[in-house]
Parts: structure tokens; sequence; C-alpha cells
């Protein structure tokens, strides 16, 4: 009985150590990971995904349309010239 009753503390203290490095494991994680600062800039983590991220997007999209636009343009306006010079 005696056995049982020491090999029931020896788990109990090792599990009472693992608990608690594990308490102070989580404590030093939170203290070493950096505080999720708002930008300045955007005052909102919304707006700077948007600025970030969509910004380039909507450039290329512009940019494309105006390509196309243009060629279309042009195009109608040789075809357009080139059957008054004849």
């Amino acid at each position: 009985m005696q056995t049982a009753r020491q090999d029931l503390d020896i788990v109990t203290q090792d599990m009472s150590t693992v608990v608690e490095r594990r308490r102070r494991l989580d404590k030093l994680e939170t203290a070493m990971t950096p505080p999720k600062t708002v930008s300045p800039i955007w005052c909102s983590p919304l707006l700077e995904e948007l600025a970030l991220k969509w910004t380039p997007i909507g450039i290329i999209i512009i940019v494309a349309v105006v390509l196309i636009w243009s060629r279309l343009i042009l195009t109608k306006s040789f075809t357009i010239m080139t059957f008054k010079t004849r």
C-alpha cells in the first residue's frame, strides 16, 4: 500500500511540475509576442489591408482597361482614316 501511495505522490508531483512549466512558458510567450499595433497612417487594419492589397490590383485593372480601350480607339481611327484616303 505504501508503494502505491508513493507512486501516486510522484505522479502528482510530476503533473504539477508539468503544469507549472506550461504556465511559465505561456507567460513567457505572451510577454515576448509584440502587441498588435494599429498603423498610425491608416487608423484601421481594414483600411491598411485595402490599401496594401487592393491598390495594386486596382491599378493593374485600370491599366488593362485603358490599354484595351486605347487599342480599340486607335484601331477604329486607323480604319476610318484608311477608308477616307481611298
